[in-house]
């Protein structure tokens, strides 16, 4: 089939409000970095030029072979450095792909939770527990990562990082380098309330009806789910986090989530040399793992066809990497993505 653009990609055109989108086509180029035939087309309205190729994730790019490849080591517990030894790239595009990737795979999963919300929203009984890691420093910058999924599917909901306060019972070479580190940034502050709230309220927005929640016995979750969910709260299930971690513990499947993203992403792998430098390129590393595991992986080694999101009807089939990298996501007045 041949490709239709369902738009022009231009976000000030007038056709993404009222002028009726008709393109007319203008050709086709060779494609330097790997001799595909691309095709051209012409948009009268704004007087634009686009092709097949301003709709694909890898436009612009001059070695789109490595992402794919990226896209599995940066889920594989490698570092971006030994990610640019495996695939033969500077480790400068290992990061810029990694920003790249991270924006490609938030926008799919967001495209994804806003068309089952069109549905009817998330079914099941949700789950949330927070992991701890650091960014630079283990004792002095400490960051909490709150992670919500649906219990039965493992499907993961919602990732957020927040900052923790500094550790207490400091020695004295930890203490003058608190100091020093609160002139330059200002007090640590712990932002775990308000990471659990944000993930509390894109449950509220995904889910239509009563929401039941499985939680260990923080005290913050049964306030905050009061308050986010009013009378939408169903119920909740408390469980002690020092229960052993079998199968049998209601916490099992989020238990078994936080051990597969430390065994998945290496800037959470305790005592690495690869732990987060910067939160910000932790939350970018964890959105990919969140999509690999989400539309890419099987639920388990046994039923590697199922992924969670087949499992809780998010969508119809197991995506690819190719597949998912394949058509970028849009966030346009009124579109949200080229034809997959």
């Amino acid at each position: 089939m041949r490709f239709a653009p369902p738009f022009c990609p231009l976000p000030s055109c007038p056709s993404l409000r009222s002028v009726p989108f008709r393109y007319r086509r203008k050709g086709f180029f060779p494609r330097l970095c790997d001799g595909r035939r691309v095709q051209r087309f012409f948009w009268r309205a704004c007087n634009r030029s686009f092709s097949t190729q301003t709709f694909r994730y890898d436009y612009r790019l001059r070695r789109p072979r490595l992402q794919p490849l990226l896209f599995s080591l940066l889920t594989s517990k490698v570092s971006q450095r030994q990610a640019a030894r495996i695939a033969g790239c500077d480790r400068k595009t290992v990061e810029k792909s990694l920003v790249r990737l991270s924006h490609q795979c938030r926008d799919f999963h967001r495209m994804h939770l806003a068309k089952t919300r069109g549905n009817g929203g998330l079914p099941g009984t949700f789950t949330i527990d927070e992991m701890e890691t650091f960014e630079s420093d283990r004792r002095l910058k400490p960051v909490t990562v709150p992670v919500l999924i649906e219990r039965l599917s493992y499907f993961v909901v919602h990732v957020e990082t927040a900052s923790l306060a500094s550790r207490g019972n400091l020695g004295e070479k930890y203490k003058k380098r608190k100091v020093e580190l609160e002139k330059r940034e200002g007090k640590r502050k712990s932002g775990s309330r308000d990471a659990v709230l944000r993930t509390f309220e894109v449950l509220h927005k995904n889910v239509e009806g009563l929401i039941h929640l499985v939680t260990d016995r923080k005290k913050t979750y049964r306030s905050l789910a009061h308050q986010v969910f009013g009378e939408y709260f169903g119920s909740i299930a408390r469980e002690s986090s020092m229960t052993a971690r079998t199968y049998g513990n209601v916490l099992f499947p989020i238990n078994h989530t936080l051990a597969q993203m430390r065994d998945g992403v290496s800037r959470l792998v305790r005592r690495s040399w690869g732990a987060a430098k910067k939160r910000e390129s932790l939350d970018r590393h964890i959105s990919i793992w969140m999509a690999w595991r989400n539309y890419v992986r099987g639920i388990t080694v046994r039923a590697p066809g199922a992924t969670p999101a087949m499992a809780l009807g998010v969508v119809d089939r197991r995506w690819s990497r190719q597949e998912l990298l394949r058509w970028r996501v849009f966030s346009l007045p009124s579109v949200r993505l080229a034809p997959m």
